[in-house]
């Protein structure tokens, strides 16, 4: 089969590779989409080692079945949660499986990912998608999953008003899901003014370019005292997290969902005196039920942010894109 295999940094080949298998318990994936996450251009940093055939957000038809599996058939539309789990390590036997200390990650470790024309999983990670949700959108079920946790994690309630910190696909995905959610207001802070009308005109939030607005003087217009109820921060930026702790009210939750590249001192006088939570959000524990929910129900829209759809050997154009052209390109997908 054909895949595009990492060589390190952001080298790409497209190479021949053998086919997977459907082992028992495991199905054989043909791939229809797999979309770019930012972090597939920085494997660098997270410790991956080439050679490595990327992608863990991918959708497409099952192709073969192993043995022991009931719940899938040949023919079927599915979508896939790329974190496979042990079940007997402490998370997993505690009801926090997604973060397994034993994982399999698609794209990650010694798992070959999704961009190749076919990819194996456990079957239990297929999630049946409905059959007129295209591929490209039904790919970014897991980026819709993992946002979902992260109001899980905030202990969001319907009214609540919040601020979303970050203008990429996660952003956006955020601001779909909290519009989903009936947060009562959304604020959107980021730095390019096309990607913020676009996140508004799709959910209505009041934005702010934080290159020429004052995030403290739309808080104070739109939301006023004591602050806002839940802060996500999705920059990775290390000044964001104390830009949100102090758009919080009392008791109010910030909830890390970006990694911090160059983290900085946290304001501990303000988290203690104003008793705020501060919560971690990583991959998604049971979001994917209640996305795909969303999905099919027409409340949130994962194809408005898939801006391109090209063929592997287009890699490079893909790269470019989203390293150049921040400002239009919210997703590329890949067609293998």
């Amino acid at each position: 089969m054909k895949a595009l295999v990492w060589q390190g940094g952001h080298n790409f080949a497209v190479e021949e590779c053998p086919e997977p298998e459907a082992k028992p318990g495991r199905i054989v994936l043909k791939v229809e989409a797999a979309a770019i996450c930012t972090s597939d251009l920085h494997m660098d940093d997270f410790g991956a080692r080439p050679p490595l055939i990327l992608g863990h957000e991918v959708s497409g038809t099952v192709a073969e079945v192993g043995e022991g599996v009931s719940e899938l058939s040949v023919g079927d539309k599915v979508a896939l949660d790329p974190v496979e789990r042990c079940e007997v390590c402490w998370c997993c036997t505690h009801g926090i499986g997604h973060l397994c200390q034993n994982f399999r990650h698609l794209g990650y470790g010694d798992t070959p990912g999704g961009w190749a024309e076919y990819v194996a999983i456990l079957a239990t990670n297929a999630h049946p998608v409905p059959q007129r949700t295209s591929f490209p959108a039904a790919c970014l079920l897991e980026p819709l999953a993992v946002c979902y946790e992260s109001f899980e994690r905030g202990g969001f309630s319907p009214g609540d008003e919040v601020l979303i910190m970050g203008d990429g696909p996660f952003g956006f995905i955020h601001a779909q899901m909290a519009k989903a959610l009936g947060a009562g207001k959304i604020i959107i802070a980021g730095h390019y003014h096309k990607r913020l009308s676009r996140i508004a005109a799709e959910t209505g939030a009041v934005i702010c370019n934080t290159h020429h607005q004052d995030l403290q003087e739309i808080l104070a217009s739109q939301v006023g005292s004591p602050g806002i109820d839940m802060v996500i921060e999705a920059t990775g930026s290390g000044a964001s997290p104390n830009v949100g702790i102090k758009a919080l009210r009392p008791r109010g939750t910030i909830v890390i969902f970006s990694s911090i590249w160059k983290p900085q001192a946290l304001d501990m006088g303000t988290i203690h005196m104003n008793e705020l939570n501060l919560v971690g959000s990583c991959r998604s524990l049971s979001g994917y039920g209640p996305s795909l929910k969303l999905l099919a129900a027409g409340k949130v829209n994962t194809a408005a942010l898939v801006d391109l759809q090209l063929a592997l050997r287009e890699h490079k154009k893909a790269i470019e894109a989203l390293s150049q052209n921040k400002a239009e390109v919210f997703k590329v997908v890949f067609l293998p």
